[in-house]
């Protein structure tokens, strides 16, 4: 939907028919970047296409409005009580190990 105000209406319809032509421009290059990539696995030029292929899309998303999907992990990080338990445990496993190796017979 276009809203014009005093002749603006060609200008919104120029940068409009741009941006599609953009959009479908960038939609081609992330197609021939991921088969690139698909080609070059292994290979040297896999980090170039790669990063070529990422720019791509992310314009692409940007053009049209879509957001990139974010994962996000949640990695509870232990107390400080359960470090000092982990780390006795740990001592005694150690302690059990050293007196394993110097009292076995040859």
């Amino acid at each position: 939907m276009l809203i014009c105000a005093r002749g603006d209406c060609r200008e919104a319809t120029e940068i409009s028919a741009r941006k599609k032509s953009i959009i479908g421009i960038l939609g081609n290059v992330a197609e021939l970047g991921a088969a690139r990539m698909e080609e070059t696995i292994g290979k040297a030029g896999l980090l170039d296409a790669a990063i070529g292929t990422g720019i791509s899309v992310d314009k692409m998303l940007a053009l049209t409005g879509q957001m990139a999907s974010i994962n996000i992990v949640n990695i509870p990080l232990p107390t400080a009580e359960e470090i000092a338990e982990r780390q006795a445990i740990h001592a005694k496993l150690d302690k059990i190990f050293t007196l394993e190796r110097t009292t076995k017979p040859d």
